[in-house]
């Protein structure tokens, strides 16, 4: 998540740190892909945020408005609140008070930041600005069980449960519950990655290599996107910015491109050359898209890949060992910085865009 809402264009946040990246980015992921060729790097690395103190423990999700950067922990049932223009730690909010329990997702609508609590079967809603707690909503009426994925476009909030089988739709402005939708009249089994943008919800089945477009009201089926056009391979991780939707194929270590407006295919990304490796969550601007890697054998991949939105082609791959990576598995971008968590390390990387 990741911020599943079309991107906004604030004021840049102001760069405190600027360590320009000297390195041209010719990499070996560890003999798995051989030698990835890309530009010199035009992200420039602003600090590695790390330490006991920040709370990070399973980190599983970010997201941020441009003032404020969530994280969810989920071994330590918090959340984390940094300054997004500093890496300052403001606040970890903790289970006791907000009722995080294995929070799993995390959605920041701006207004709202959403968090989807996979054990506690229940969703912590804060206020975007301050941090403090609107509400916990959970009970029968909300239909919650084994929250998982969440989304929220500021209007809407969706909600998987029970193992992705169902979903469940919350007002985003009064918190109360709209429907429930069972999955299966989607055309698809199961939700293993959600997002949405300001018309449109996209749910992906990664088993049958679908992904469900849905109206965001009244939530009814657009269609279904599968079969060999769309060359889904183990779809892991979604994002819609209005204009395009970006699925990443983990087991192809691919990038499908599909029109938010059509739900058609636009096109593939895949290649030793592009860094793709194993492929785990995915951001973009309107410039740029930013895909982690994984890495087929953890610590050996861990990477950023940077393409260009009206092109899909290769800016460059940002490494481990120039930025900090480890096992990276949730990025967010806002306000002209990239924010990667390292769940390996219980760190984040920030990043200044271009």
């Amino acid at each position: 998540m990741k911020i599943s809402v079309a991107p906004h264009t604030p004021k840049e946040i102001p760069m405190k740190f600027r360590i320009r990246a000297t390195i041209a980015l010719t990499l070996a992921l560890s003999g798995l892909l051989g030698a990835v060729s890309a530009s010199a790097a035009t992200s420039s690395l602003v600090k590695v945020v790390q330490g006991k103190s920040y709370g990070f423990n399973a980190v599983t999700a970010i997201g941020s408005n441009g003032a404020n950067v969530w994280v969810a922990n989920s071994a330590g049932n918090s959340v984390t609140e940094l300054d997004a223009s500093t890496g300052a730690k403001l606040n970890v909010f903790k289970k006791a008070q907000f009722g995080f329990d294995g929070p799993a997702r995390l959605s920041d609508d701006w207004t709202h930041v959403w968090v989807a609590n996979d054990a506690g079967n229940s969703v912590t809603e804060l206020n975007a600005t301050t941090g403090a707690l609107v509400r916990v909503i959970k009970g029968s009426t909300y239909k919650l069980r084994g929250t998982g994925q969440i989304t929220s476009n500021g209007i809407d909030v969706w909600i998987s449960n029970l193992r992705g089988t169902t979903l469940a739709e919350v007002s985003a402005t009064t918190g109360n519950f709209i429907k429930d939708v069972k999955v299966s009249s989607l055309g698809i089994a199961q939700v293993n990655a959600l997002t949405s943008d300001s018309t449109h919800v996209w749910a992906v089945d990664s088993t049958a290599n679908a992904v469900a477009e849905l109206n965001d009201e009244p939530g009814s089926l657009v269609k279904v996107l599968k079969g060999s056009d769309y060359r889904f391979d183990g779809p892991l991780a979604i994002w819609s910015d209005g204009s395009h939707v970006w699925v990443a194929n983990e087991r192809s270590s691919s990038l499908t491109e599909v029109d938010a407006k059509t739900g058609a295919f636009v096109r593939l990304i895949k290649g030793k050359k592009d860094g793709l490796n194993v492929v785990t969550s995915i951001t973009s601007s309107a410039k740029d898209v930013w895909v982690t890697n994984l890495g087929a054998t953890v610590g050996a991949g861990d990477s950023v890949s940077e393409f260009n939105v009206s092109s899909c082609s290769l800016v460059s791959v940002l490494s481990s060992a120039q930025y900090g990576f480890s096992a990276p598995n949730a990025i967010t971008y806002i306000g002209g910085r990239i924010w990667v968590a390292n769940n390996g390390t219980n760190s984040m990387t920030e990043i200044a865009a271009g």
